[in-house]
């Protein structure tokens, strides 16, 4: 599956570069370095959507746009979200309506929580829709990086130390592994304009593993591997400072 989008992105890039061919002289590109918070929508798939429901993602991207329209950088992101799904592993420490007993012998509300973090590196190339705006058209990136995520476990640590610091461990089944990343949509950067956004579709496939030494639930090492995917809506809004000057000599006033 992961090979299939692959090709169909590089099959992408080629149709659309082989289109501008002919132009590509004629054109005027602007390197710049891009300063970019990111807001994402993610749906999860495979083994994450057996644990988790609907998350979100605050980023910061730092991107070079180089000549002809080519991007490298980095981007790191928190994850979050109050949809969890895999509860029934602490229910050794819950009464049967889902409380726990606090030290000082009364009940007490437990909320389970996604947290998460992501850093990946990323190349990718955009492609003009009109010559004369050569910064404005199709963004598709690719990255590779690292995804870790775990289920927070939401208690007043003051009266619940059944819950709290290496007891927390055994039950939040911290995950972490390599990620991999490829991205679809619109870009709109233009010199002067405060408007600099691009608005796409984001997958990310993340193999991942448990990285808790043991869990309390089941009383051993969780040892499986997971695929963890999501699929994601994305809005960023980039921040450019122009660097150089322009790869050719022809301008165009827009």
């Amino acid at each position: 599956m992961i090979i299939i989008r692959f090709i169909f992105i590089s099959f992408l890039l080629f149709q659309v570069t082989f289109a501008q061919k002919e132009e590509k002289d004629a054109v005027s590109y602007d390197k710049a370095l891009l300063i970019s918070p990111t807001i994402q929508v993610n749906i999860p798939g495979a083994d994450l959507k057996d644990r988790f429901g609907l998350s979100y993602q605050f980023g910061l991207g730092l991107d070079y746009k180089i000549k002809k329209n080519w991007f490298l950088g980095a981007e790191g992101s928190f994850l979050f979200g109050t949809s969890v799904k895999e509860k029934e592993h602490i229910t050794k420490v819950l009464t049967q309506n889902g409380m726990i007993i606090t030290d000082q012998g009364v009940l007490d509300e437990v909320n389970l929580n996604l947290r998460g973090t992501s850093v990946k590196f990323q190349a990718g190339k955009s492609f003009f829709f009109k010559p004369n705006k050569p910064s404005n058209g199709l963004l598709v990136k690719m990255g590779i990086g690292y995804l870790q995520h775990k289920i927070l476990i939401d208690v007043d640590k003051k009266v619940t130390p059944q819950l709290v610091g290496n007891y927390a461990k055994g039950y939040d089944r911290l995950s972490n592994g390599i990620l991999l990343s490829q991205y679809i949509g619109l870009i709109r950067l233009e010199k002067g304009k405060y408007l600099n956004v691009s608005v796409g579709f984001e997958l990310t496939e993340a193999f991942t593993k448990n990285a808790r030494p043991y869990d309390f639930y089941l009383n051993q090492k969780l040892s499986q591997n997971r695929v963890d995917l999501m699929y994601g809506f994305k809005f960023t809004w980039m921040i450019p400072v122009y660097t150089g000057k322009s790869s050719s000599s022809q301008y165009y006033t827009y």
